[in-house]
């Protein structure tokens, strides 16, 4: 899934994920807003947030349980703790091998 997602709702979620797993829009949208790499506008932020629920719906098994979860009155996304722990593996892989993200062929190792 982590793959599938566009480049700034990938960031999106590793943030979320380096927080802990819980982050509140503005806690994330105010770390965007400024980021010398990969700004998001506060106009696109909710976007962003919802592309990560569209990819899920499109990629994951029929009946799993949304990665991220959202409290709309607190403004508060949540992942679970267990699901944590995995997206930051696959975010130490990405890290190691970014061609996996981007679907270009490894370089061959000779």
């Amino acid at each position: 899934m982590v793959a599938s997602l566009m480049p700034g709702a990938r960031a999106v979620l590793r943030r979320i994920t380096d927080l802990g797993g819980t982050a509140s829009f503005d806690e994330v949208q105010q770390y965007f807003a400024n980021h010398p790499i990969s700004p998001i506008t506060k106009a696109k932020m909710r976007g962003t947030l919802t592309s990560i629920k569209a990819v899920q719906r499109r990629v994951a098994p029929t009946g799993a349980s949304r990665l991220l979860q959202r409290n709309e009155r607190a403004r508060f996304y949540h992942i679970d703790r267990a699901l944590v722990e995995g997206l930051r593996r696959a975010f130490v892989l990405a890290d190691a091998r970014p061609d996996l993200l981007r679907g270009e062929p490894a370089a061959r190792v000779t």
